[in-house]
């Protein structure tokens, strides 16, 4: 195994990296304020970005910024089939049984959300993969936080999704929930500094001990191909330590980058 060959104490370049343990990026950076903002005000917040981007895992990190005692969070990935879909779901996760028909389903979460702000905490909703949401679920998400006379809402909405979202947004049906938008945040491709950067942190996070084991032309090409994409960056990383421990090397040269983008773009 390529972990025992360079000594890393677990697993490099993993999508499951604790988060406690996740880069400080430019992006989060600028993200963390923004959401700070939406949860404070029960707001809406958006966050989109290309495919591999880190939107998940930056929300992820910023959500664990915040206090389990004032927050309760709800996590949901789309696609979700129907506003009913999503009562019963939400309501699932208050620990609520659905009673039978939309309007009072929809009476319900109202009554069991505002419960938790009385007892001064913030519900806190996220829904990854947001740009799935069929556009007729996304006006019923606005009703059914919105309190009267337009408010303060009963929860904190945080959509994650690709710029598609972003898109279908702009539609005149949705101009309604466009316009209660608080903040609109982009997670932008890492530059080359923050790419080295963020390989360097990965291999540090997974115990590797000495100062560098990717050479610079290898790290160049990693760039190069990556384009700034965490994922892709992962991808590649995990792969080129694999084809170097495979040939023995202690360094991941060039030559190792290279038979690792053949080997995943014969995938």
């Amino acid at each position: 195994m390529y972990q025992q060959f360079f000594g890393f104490e677990s697993t490099p370049f993993s999508k499951s990296i604790a988060t406690p343990d996740v880069l400080d990026t430019p992006s989060l950076k600028e993200l963390s304020p923004r959401l700070g903002l939406v949860v404070k005000e029960r707001g809406i917040g958006l966050v989109t970005g290309d495919i591999g981007s880190g939107k998940s895992t930056a929300v992820r990190a910023f959500l664990s910024t915040l206090d389990p005692n004032k927050h309760v969070f709800f996590g949901l990935v789309a696609p979700i089939a129907s506003p009913g879909a999503l009562y019963r779901t939400l309501l699932f996760a208050l620990n609520q049984h659905p009673p039978f028909g939309a309007a009072a389903q929809i009476a319900a979460l109202r009554t069991a959300l505002a419960d938790l702000v009385q007892t001064r905490k913030t519900p806190v909703i996220v829904i990854d993969e947001a740009h799935l949401l069929p556009p007729t679920l996304i006006d019923p998400l606005r009703t059914l936080l919105a309190t009267d006379l337009d408010s303060k809402s009963l929860a904190a909405l945080i959509l994650i999704g690709q710029p598609d979202l972003k898109r279908m947004l702009q539609w005149s049906t949705l101009q309604a929930f466009a316009q209660r938008v608080t903040t609109r945040a982009i997670v932008e491709p890492l530059s080359l500094e923050a790419t080295l950067a963020y390989i360097r942190h990965h291999l540090k996070v997974a115990g590797y001990k000495h100062e560098s084991l990717f050479a610079d032309d290898a790290l160049r090409r990693i760039a190069e191909y990556a384009q700034g994409i965490p994922r892709r960056i992962n991808q590649l990383g995990t792969a080129s330590l694999i084809a170097a421990a495979a040939d023995k090397k202690q360094i991941v040269d060039d030559t190792a980058v290279r038979r690792a983008i053949n080997d995943i773009e014969q995938d």
